[in-house]
């Protein structure tokens, strides 16, 4: 790693390695696809960087994964802290949730992971982080947000989405780029359950059309987009509809590029300032488990959809609650706040107008993803997917109590202070 004086100017370095797989591999992210992978369509990446003032460096990793379960996260870190001297709590490892990728997690998500495939991937992730460090070189930070409207779309019915594209560049004094970080809050689900090639669907895209257009590293940090999607139902993930022609290579390669183009037109200007990064763990409560009656009961139904899962609990039932971190990094003053879980999109849309910053870039799906984090609580009444189906696919004995969301956004409310 760069060795640099405390109170010099801003550094940055960024870095990629791949991720991808070997195909016949388990594939993750639909109950409704139970083959294996057949082919690579593009590859798998983990894009990483780094930033410094000198005093403090924060490091940002985003894989092309489907979810890591929190104490893999913290493997992450912790192994990267070892090679590289970095503390943990100032590095967010985030994925940016292709459906298309290896089961990874001990849930699995509709695929069965291979340990060892497990190991190589966070060795190449945290490789990836500590190129970065090692890439450190002064840097200028510009800051800009651009907006697009039409790609996500609400599955649980009503109008809310996210438009925002925030972007952060980073660029050599002499405006080589360095990196470009970007958001966009939709689902990767462009490919449905009869896809079984690899890909990282429309964020690929996204990243290429970028990276062509400007140079540099591309990094991509998925939005809160819990219950936003390309523009179809839950029930396709769980049992499936047959092939769609909505739902192919060509549209992510469009909806790639339009997030791209939101990203290359967000207007943006130099921001100068310290580097900080704040952390935290929380705790977030489940709901009780079922009884062995309901259990059973499940294990029994004639699709089996939910079989393996219900005999699981059966034996145990798992933990009451889960430990993810939340965290706020600030580069050259910019806020990023990271959230675990799949956050509903009124996280963004909140945290955004009690920071009085519309262009606030609030990633989801770092520092853990064991399941769906629904906010506000009135979703708990509606119901849905999200409540009482998806925690199955997790693993976990139950949803997340509403207790869970407003856990997590009253932490991050209070990091984005503490940070600034």
């Amino acid at each position: 790693m760069a060795v640099i004086g405390e109170g010099e100017r801003l550094l940055a370095g960024a870095a990629v390695a791949d991720i991808t797989p070997r195909i016949g591999g388990s594939l993750a992210g639909y109950a409704a696809r139970g083959s294996a992978s057949t082919a690579v369509h593009d590859p798998l990446l983990a894009t990483a960087v780094a930033v410094s003032d000198g005093a403090t460096t924060s490091v940002v990793i985003s894989a092309d994964l489907i979810a890591l379960d929190p104490d893999t996260t913290r493997r992450i870190a912790g192994d990267l802290h070892e090679r590289t001297g970095i503390p943990a709590d100032r590095v967010a490892v985030a994925v940016t949730h292709t459906h298309a990728g290896p089961a990874v997690t001990r849930g699995g998500i509709g695929g069965v992971a291979d340990p060892g495939y497990v190991e190589e991937a966070c060795a190449r992730i945290v490789g990836a982080g500590a190129a970065a460090l090692d890439a450190l070189a002064p840097a200028v930070l510009r800051r800009g947000c651009g907006t697009l409207h039409g790609v996500a779309h609400n599955r649980r019915g009503g109008t809310l989405t996210d438009p925002a594209v925030p972007v952060v560049r980073l660029e050599r004094e002499d405006g080589e780029p360095i990196a470009t970080v970007f958001s966009h809050a939709c689902h990767p689900v462009t490919l449905g359950p009869d896809n079984l090639r690899l890909t990282a669907d429309w964020p690929g895209y996204a990243r290429r059309h970028l990276e062509s257009r400007i140079g540099g590293v591309a990094v991509f940090l998925q939005g809160c987009c819990g219950q936003l999607n390309t523009g179809h139902t839950a029930l396709d993930s769980l049992r499936g509809t047959g092939p769609r022609p909505d739902r192919t290579f060509e549209a992510a390669a469009r909806i790639g590029t339009l997030v791209g183009e939101a990203a290359l037109g967000a207007g943006t200007e130099p921001v100068a300032g310290p580097v900080s990064v704040a952390a935290t763990r929380v705790e977030l409560p489940l709901g009780d488990p079922l009884t062995p009656g309901e259990l059973r009961a499940i294990a029994d139904e004639p699709d089996g959809m939910w079989t393996a899962w219900a005999l699981a609990q059966l034996a145990d039932p798992g933990p009451a609650a889960v430990e993810v971190q939340v965290a706020v990094h600030r580069w050259g003053g910019v806020p990023l706040v990271f959230l675990p879980c799949e956050p509903f999109v009124e996280f963004a849309v909140e945290l955004r107008a009690a920071l009085g910053d519309p262009g606030l870039l609030v990633a989801g799906y770092t520092g853990g993803v064991p399941g769906y984090l629904p906010y506000p609580e009135t979703h708990y009444d509606a119901g849905g997917y999200e409540i009482r189906e998806a925690h199955r696919a997790y693993g976990l004995r139950a949803a997340f109590t509403p207790d869970a969301g407003r856990l997590v956004m009253a932490a991050a409310r209070a990091l984005a202070g503490e940070a600034g």
